[in-house]
């Protein structure tokens, strides 16, 4: 719902062209998009700030469509589609987690995500080292050497917008008549 569909074209097709290497991909969609060298983007990447996000994810649909896009590529295997914690990646017995959970949106809401914490949890990992198949890496690896710090704020900034893409459940109006029925079948409870 959030990625906007050129976006996605965009990000894929560097990806396919730089061999699926994410930060390479990124940097040269940014160089095409902004008319820059590489070398130069790298030097701005890093001089991002690693503390203090520079995307507001309440007002920059271009952030969170870019964000989402690189979740969807990097982050969905374990953290699902839906940023439930239930990807088809994650190790039984360490969920990832869940960024629906209260004390996740509440985080977020309220917090606007804790990103210093999540810009740390990306880039340096989390958790205890487990033996994946490639290699052993802490349960939530390390992305400082896959994704720049741009696609890391990027990612933050979607996370900080589940709130304003969540689905909305639906209550029933008081106007809405009770056909629940009681314990006795009779409909008073």
């Amino acid at each position: 719902m959030a990625i906007i569909p050129a976006d996605e074209h965009a990000y894929v097709q560097h990806l396919n062209d730089d061999n699926g290497d994410a930060r390479t991909a990124f940097l040269n969609w940014m160089a095409t998009e902004r008319k820059q060298d590489f070398a130069t983007l790298e030097n701005q990447d890093s001089s991002l700030s690693t503390t203090r996000n520079p995307f507001d994810a309440y007002k920059d649909r271009e952030a969170v469509s870019r964000g989402a896009v690189i979740y969807k590529y990097h982050c969905a295997r374990c953290h699902g589609d839906d940023a439930r914690g239930n990807g088809p990646s994650v190790l039984e017995g360490h969920s990832a987690r869940d960024f629906h959970s209260f004390g996740n949106r509440f985080a977020s809401t309220l917090h606007r995500g804790a990103p210093r914490k999540w810009f740390r949890v990306i880039t340096e990992g989390d958790g205890e080292t487990l033996n994946y198949p490639d290699d052993p890496s802490t349960a939530m690896p390390p992305f400082k050497d896959k994704l720049t710090r741009e696609q890391t704020w990027l990612v933050i900034t979607y996370m900080q917008s589940l709130d304003k893409h969540a689905v909305r459940k639906t209550t029933p109006s008081s106007d809405t008549p009770n056909t629940e029925k009681g314990a006795d079948g009779t409909g008073q409870k």
